[in-house]
């Protein structure tokens, strides 16, 4: 699912000048900016083909290879404990699921053999008797259940415990099988299975470590291919090929590998053109100018719906200046989406007309994505400064003051910031913008007293897998652990539980649009923007996942030389 942590994940791209030179091209999405480089790229043509889920499969070992850790060092090494980009791209490598989520995104077995779902409430696992730890010790069905229900236990504190709401039971119903038990149909937690919401520790070795378990220097001990070798907290991170892994078609190639952290693009970028980094996923647009030219690798970029990551203004009250839900509309329809994406992001994003995009079902089925696509198209709209004019007036809200946050660490919220002030100004409101310090910025997400003095505030947002109904039901459902706003909707209510209980993955899809048809209308959340898949890997290594999948597979496994 995705999760509070995660929200303050902000994207560094170019300088103030981008934001100034969208403002004064009136959101028009012009390129006529000269402060950064990154203002004069054109829309990047996607090179990363529809059917193309990872670079060209390795050919042989590697000694070790560096690679770019994120934008910060995890903060624990328990995989529940913060679920963001550094923890889910390092520590899927290490604590395998139950269940191995391909690059395509499906499911297949790993420490479960196999699972079926016996009815609406019963989803049964069966272990591969091969699975073993890394000190060598097999996994019981004792330690999947242990590991599973730290979920449903409040004093650990588990980022993915949303996913977890409608259990009611994980219990061992055989030797090596377990049975997990809803209180209600519920077809949608099976994509649990396949993230860090289901990693596999041994339940003696965690109990051992009691409140240090995850801590830097503390033991680890899990079933993936790598093993922590050392973690200072700080500067690197390094796993080691754990030699005796179960499963010999799923063992490591590279023997080790260091992982680094750059807070400044520029830097980044440098390491990865010139050799200091193999290769790293999520990459800032400013890099692409260095980056798509570089003599050292290839720069991948997909094409709309290559992430499930979307960029929203998410609305914190629903009693001040965006309490009518024709002023939230209002100022959806007053923002050039197309012009941020182009400008603010050189190209590498998408304009995004519902939370739930292109990204969540471009690998569905025919029949499915029809559906979804079908009803996204006719959310699409340009932006018409009249009409939101019109209903900010119908709304008695012209001159209203409405305040919206975003993190100040960074600049490509902050411009963002200025472009919505910019549209919002335009259709008669009183658009006022604050830049708060990270820390400050990250409280929005969990105290509502934090929140207590905004409308709404900018986030990135996504899901690690691409289930509409999951997306939805996290902000726009009363029970929801992003509904903010407290906002609430009996017709989508209904429908999202609905599809939940839906085995049939059309019929799903019809039950969610029609929560998406009244979301649309009501708009809890405003979103913006969809970013694009950018990842680079330099000519000495091949095979990682070109897909959103490196945050929750053992994706290190499978680079190695080309």
């Amino acid at each position: 699912m995705n999760r509070t942590a995660s929200m303050n994940r902000i994207f560094r791209a170019g300088a103030p000048a981008v934001a100034a030179s969208l403002l004064l091209a009136g959101c028009s999405g012009s390129n006529s900016g000269s402060g950064s480089g990154s203002a004069n790229i054109s829309h990047p043509s996607a090179n990363i083909q529809a059917a193309q889920f990872t670079t060209d499969p390795a050919k042989g070992p590697l000694d070790s290879i560096t690679w770019s850790g994120d934008y910060r060092p995890p903060y624990s090494l328990d995989p529940l404990k913060t679920a963001d980009f550094p923890e889910e791209t390092i520590l899927s490598n290490v604590c395998e699921p139950l269940l191995r989520t391909g690059p395509d995104y499906k499911l297949n077995p790993g420490i479960a053999a196999s699972y079926k779902q016996t009815d609406g409430t019963h989803l049964v696992f069966e272990l591969d008797p091969r699975a073993h730890f890394s000190d060598g010790k097999p996994v019981t069905a004792d330690d999947v259940v242990f590991s599973l229900k730290r979920n449903l236990d409040p004093s650990q504190a588990s980022n993915y415990a949303d996913g977890y709401k409608y259990v009611s039971d994980i219990s061992a119903t055989g030797a090596s099988e377990i049975t997990i038990t809803f209180n209600q149909p519920n077809y949608i937690f099976l994509n649990e299975m396949g993230d860090l919401g289901a990693a596999i520790v041994e339940k003696a070795a965690t109990l051992k470590q009691g409140q240090n378990f995850g801590a830097p220097g503390s033991p680890v001990v899990c079933s993936g291919p790598y093993t922590v070798d050392s973690f200072d907290g700080t500067n690197t991170l390094v796993l080691k090929k754990d030699p005796n892994y179960w499963d010999p078609a799923h063992a490591a190639k590279t023997a080790k590998i260091t992982f680094k952290w750059y807070q400044d693009p520029k830097a980044l970028a440098t390491a990865l053109d010139t050799g200091d980094l193999s290769g790293g996923f999520d990459l800032p647009p400013s890099t692409i100018p260095t980056l798509q030219h570089s003599a050292g690798g290839k720069l991948w970029i997909g094409g709309e719906g290559s992430t499930t990551m979307n960029v929203d203004l998410l609305i914190s009250s629903l009693t001040g200046g965006l309490a009518d839900a024709r002023t939230r509309q209002a100022l959806s329809l007053a923002i050039d989406r197309a012009g941020i994406a182009k400008t603010i992001y050189s190209g590498a994003a998408d304009p995004l007309y519902s939370v739930v995009g292109p990204g969540y079902w471009q690998t569905a089925p025919d029949a499915v994505k029809s559906v979804y696509q079908s009803a996204y198209d006719k959310l699409k709209a340009t932006p018409d400064l009249t009409k939101a004019a019109g209903l900010v007036n119908a709304a008695g809200a012209k001159g209203k003051t409405v305040k919206i946050a975003y993190t100040a660490d960074g600049s490509t919220f902050s411009q963002m910031a200025q472009v919505i002030q910019q549209a919002g100004k335009a259709i008669g409101l009183d658009l006022q913008i604050v830049g708060l310090p990270p820390q400050q910025y990250g409280n929005l997400f969990t105290d509502p007293k934090a929140r207590a003095d905004y409308d709404g505030f900018l986030t990135l947002n996504y899901l690690e897998f691409p289930e509409p109904q999951a997306m939805f039901a996290s902000y726009a459902a009363k029970d929801g652990l992003q509904d903010f706003s407290g906002y609430t909707n009996p017709a989508v209510e209904a429908a999202l539980l609905k599809a939940q209980g839906e085995a049939d993955p059309a019929a799903r899809a019809a039950d969610v649009v029609t929560a998406q048809d009244q979301i649309s209308q009501d708009l809890p959340w405003i979103p913006i923007v969809a970013p694009r898949t950018l990842m680079f890997q330099n000519k000495g290594v091949t095979g990682a996942p070109l897909t959103f999948s490196f945050m929750s597979s053992a994706w290190a496994a499978g680079v190695g030389a080309p």
